[in-house]
């Protein structure tokens, strides 16, 4: 490892952090540690699409080809954010209890000690033999050890084309954002060296809690809240293990729908237009991340666009919708429209425009063995602490928060929809073979917790607690037109 390295991490996170702030140059509560977050995520994407432009006949120089286009990026960003800076709006925030600085700082200190145990899970191990090894890391390696960019195909075009430059492999058709990602660090460490690949891993995992810290400042939390709730976010075992066994797609995935309905809740609550630019970014940048990021994209746009109707207009829509599922789910009438809007074929396959085929039959019916699995998943096994146990009851004890504030009740719709489809899916569908064998329904699931422990954050912003309350930031955050 040479200097390039660390400047492998510093110009992305730059970059990003100014891109950020070009768009959301508001100084409110929590701005610099949200900025750092959403900074770091929106660099590394900076550099995978940069990566994957200029670098693709000199993947061993990645670096040098696609480090100037972002310190371009960071030249032209930096100058726009600090034209557009605003003033620090005064918003006095109520300090932590006393009590509460020895429990906040143990919680804490367990999340830097967690911290550390996933770097060293990192430096230490080579890439994990899983899925990530035989699926997701294929391409960069590569690619970046032939020195130049070669297409991926499947095994039957591969066959047809044994005489060209093509390759295959189980996972051709992902999308390539992380290979990317992963072949500006090959190229920065000077070598397929695995551990100092995997690191952005953790770094991902650092940027989602000081992310959303950020943004729940911002939104009204005080510290203490703010605090507790990362610890609630950072402390699942699950998040950490898509951090330590580096390589796979879903804490991206993760992050990029959390973050994008954080800076949707900031649109909704404050018609901050820079936000919902940053939570259309965080939005169409799914698709690149994963397969099924065609599907939460399609219902982050889908809400983000609902949000912009009048209010008889959403309440119309909502009871239509909801009246055409209840009529013709029963009657496979889901079926009738997945065929004629061209997402199953007469077969009974699915094949999701820009996905293509798919294994997964749309044949529904209950699957009995799927519940048995899905509750252990969420409710017996390790994976979640209590997250799963105490989100109903989070809304049945503050539902009536969600009555008084669309922007509460909007994302609340957007999780409930996410969160059915993916019982319909284990339950009704040939997918129940992941739920029974405890494999995508984790990762699915993954993919959402970050936006659940949001929308829990919030509806607890202002619950009863003993000692002073974020009152009076409330009272005070900003209400502006940042055009």
């Amino acid at each position: 490892m040479n200097w390039v390295y660390p400047g492998a991490w510093l110009l992305p996170l730059s970059a990003g952090v100014a891109v950020y702030l070009a768009f959301n140059p508001q100084r409110v509560a929590g701005w610099k540690i949200g900025a750092t977050g959403y900074g770091f995520f929106l660099g590394m994407l900076l550099t995978g699409m940069a990566t994957s432009v200029v670098a693709r006949t000199e993947t061993t120089q990645a670096w040098k080809y696609a480090g100037g286009c972002l310190l371009l990026v960071l030249i032209f960003a930096a100058p726009v954010a600090w034209r557009r800076r605003m003033a620090a709006a005064p918003l006095p925030s109520a300090s932590i209890a006393r009590w509460m600085h020895v429990p906040l700082g143990i919680l804490i200190a367990s999340l830097v000690f967690r911290g550390w145990i996933v770097a060293r899970e990192i430096w230490l191990r080579p890439l994990y033999p899983w899925d990530a090894w035989s699926a997701w890391a294929v391409k960069p390696k590569v690619w970046f050890l032939l020195g130049h960019y070669v297409p991926f195909v499947s095994p039957g075009d591969w066959l047809r084309a044994w005489h060209e430059n093509v390759h295959t492999e189980v996972a051709w058709h992902y999308p390539n954002a992380l290979a990317w990602i992963e072949v500006w660090f090959a190229s920065a460490a000077d070598g397929w060296v695995e551990p100092l690949i995997n690191l952005p891993w953790l770094g991902l995992w650092v940027a989602l809690l000081l992310g959303h810290y950020g943004q729940w400042r911002a939104l009204g939390l005080d510290r203490t809240r703010a605090l507790l709730c990362i610890y609630a976010l950072g402390s699942l075992p699950l998040l950490t293990v898509h951090a330590a066994l580096a390589g796979y797609a879903d804490l991206w995935v993760a992050a990029a729908f959390g973050f994008s309905v954080l800076s949707w809740v900031r649109w909704l609550r404050w018609r901050d237009r820079g936000q919902l630019c940053t939570a259309l970014i965080c939005a169409v940048v799914l698709p690149w991340l994963k397969m099924e990021g065609w599907i939460w994209a399609t219902c982050l746009l889908g809400a983000i666009g609902f949000g912009t109707l009048p209010r008889r207009w959403q309440s119309w829509l909502g009871t239509s919708a909801a009246v055409l599922f209840v009529a013709l789910f029963p009657l496979g009438g889901l079926r009738f429209l997945c065929l004629h809007a061209g997402v199953q074929t007469a077969d009974g396959s699915a094949a999701i425009p820009a996905i293509g085929p798919l294994a997964l039959l749309l044949k529904l019916q209950w699957r009995s063995g799927a519940l048995t699995s899905t509750v252990e998943t969420l409710f017996a096994q390790p994976n979640w602490n209590l997250l799963w146990w105490l989100a109903p009851a989070v809304l049945a004890w503050r539902w009536r928060e969600l009555v008084a504030h669309d922007w509460l009740r909007l994302p609340a719709l957007l999780l409930g929809v996410c969160s059915a489809s993916l019982l319909v899916l284990f339950f009704f569908t040939d997918a129940s073979v992941w739920a029974q064998s405890y494999t995508a329904i984790n990762r699915l699931v993954l993919q959402l917790a970050p936006a659940w422990v949001t929308l829990l954050a919030l509806l607890l912003r202002d619950a009863c607690w003993p000692g002073p309350t974020n009152d009076t930031v409330r009272a005070s955050a900003p209400r502006f037109d940042p055009g």
